[in-house]
């Protein structure tokens, strides 16, 4: 029997839920889930080593790889193949106050308030005692 999944612990949830082609037929649609988003964000944007990934978002380094290999996956057939692109969904929980690691977090949440607004989040939130929401599959609502 398999262990059970490890929830993956996100600075936010991305402003942005998704990207369409421009100058062909939509062929399709890729879904990257919060915790892909998140791998992709933070290795690529911020440029930090599948180490410190880990660290952050609370998971082993050999998970890191995986979904970091399952997103670039998935872009790629989203660039390839003229589909959609939609962000959301996963197991994750999502950080609610500052933590000393993100005093120069750019895309901090809590030190920017602005990224707040019109931000979506899932519908059922159960607070928890190590500053985290966690954040369940469903449906969506505004903030």
């Amino acid at each position: 029997m398999a262990r059970p999944q490890k929830q993956r612990c996100i600075c936010s949830i991305p402003q942005t839920t998704g990207f369409s082609p421009r100058g062909c037929a939509v062929s399709g649609s890729v879904n990257l889930t919060y915790d892909e988003y998140e791998v992709i964000r933070l290795l690529d944007h911020l440029r930090m080593t599948q180490e410190e990934c880990a660290e952050k978002m609370h998971i082993s380094r050999p998970t890191v790889t995986r979904i970091y290999d399952e997103a670039r996956r998935k872009m790629a057939d989203m660039l390839v193949n003229g589909k959609e692109l939609t962000i959301g969904g996963g197991d994750v929980t999502v950080c609610t106050e500052m933590k000393p690691e993100c005093v120069n977090e750019e895309h901090c949440c809590h030190k920017n308030r602005e990224l707040l607004r019109g931000w979506r989040e899932m519908e059922t939130e159960v607070p928890e005692q190590d500053g985290a929401e966690k954040m369940q599959s469903g449906k969506e609502v505004e903030r």
